[in-house]
C-alpha cells in the first residue's frame, strides 16, 4: 500500500489492497515456520506489540524506496525549471502537479520499475527482510531514523547527480541571456530566447534519458536488497 509504484495515485486503492492481500498470502508460507512459534507463546499484549513493530518496519521499508523516487521527482522539478518546462499543466503524479518534463521523468522511472520487473524484487526483499529483522524483535527509532537520514542522502545525493546536466544547462543559459540583456536593453530575451532553452532542454533530455533511469535504477538497488 506504501510501496513507490503500487502507491501511485495511478492505481485504483481497491487494486493496491488487493495486490497487499495477495503479498502477503504470497510471502506468509516462506517465513509460516519461523513466525508461528512466536505467535503461539506470545500473549496478547505481546501479539499487538509485534503487530505494531511489524507495520512500522513495512512503512520504513517503504519509505526508504519513496526517498528515491521523492528526491527524483523533486530534482526533475528543478531539471524542468532550468530549461524553461514550468509551466502549470494537469499532470499529477504522487497527489501534486509536475512540470511536463519532470512528470515525463517520474512517470518513466514508475514504469522502467515494473518493465525491468524489479517490483518483483520488492516482494524478494519483504520476504528476506523477515531474516534480517527477525519477528518479535524491538523496534529502535533511533537506528530507524538514522537508516531513513542516510538512505535521504543517498537519495539526494542520487537525483542531483542524474539532473546536473540540466542543472548546468539552466545556469549557463539564465548568465548567457542575463548578459545578452544588459548588452541589449531594448531586446525581448525571454520570448526569442525561450524557444531556443525549451529545445536546448529536449535535447538533452533526450540525450541522457537512458543514462539517467541506468543511473537511478543503479543507486535504487541499494534500497532494493535492503542494504
Amino acid at each position: 500500500m506504501a510501496m513507490p509504484g503500487f502507491s501511485s495515485p495511478r492505481v485504483m486503492i481497491r487494486v493496491r489492497l488487493f495486490i497487499a492481500i495477495s503479498a502477503t498470502l504470497a510471502i506468509s508460507p516462506l517465513i509460516l515456520v519461523v513466525v508461528q512459534p512466536i505467535i503461539a507463546a506470545a500473549p496478547v499484549d505481546e501479539l499487538l506489540r509485534i503487530i505494531l513493530v511489524e507495520i512500522l518496519i513495512g512503512f520504513l521499508i517503504a519509505a526508504f524506496g519513496r526517498a528515491f523516487f521523492g528526491m527524483l521527482q523533486m530534482m526533475a522539478g528543478a531539471a524542468a525549471n532550468a530549461s524553461s518546462f514550468n509551466q502549470p499543466v494537469a499532470i499529477v503524479e504522487e497527489f501534486q502537479q509536475l512540470p511536463p518534463m519532470a512528470g515525463l521523468i517520474t512517470l518513466s522511472a514508475t514504469a522502467m520499475l515494473f518493465i525491468t520487473g524489479a517490483h518483483a524484487d520488492v516482494f524478494i526483499g519483504l520476504a528476506e527482510s523477515y531474516r534480517t529483522i527477525p519477528v518479535g524483535g524491538d523496534f529502535v527509532p533511533a537506528a530507524a531514523l538514522d537508516q531513513f537520514s542516510t538512505k535521504l542522502m543517498q537519495a539526494m545525493l542520487l537525483a542531483l547527480r542524474i539532473t546536473s546536466p540540466f542543472l548546468i544547462y539552466g545556469i549557463v543559459v539564465n548568465l548567457t541571456l542575463g548578459l545578452t540583456n544588459r548588452l541589449m536593453p531594448q531586446m525581448p530575451v525571454y520570448f526569442v530566447a525561450l524557444p531556443a532553452v525549451m529545445m536546448g532542454g529536449l535535447f538533452i533530455l533526450w540525450q541522457v534519458i537512458a543514462e539517467l533511469l541506468r543511473l537511478f535504477y543503479a543507486g535504487l538497488g541499494d534500497w532494493l536488497v535492503l542494504q
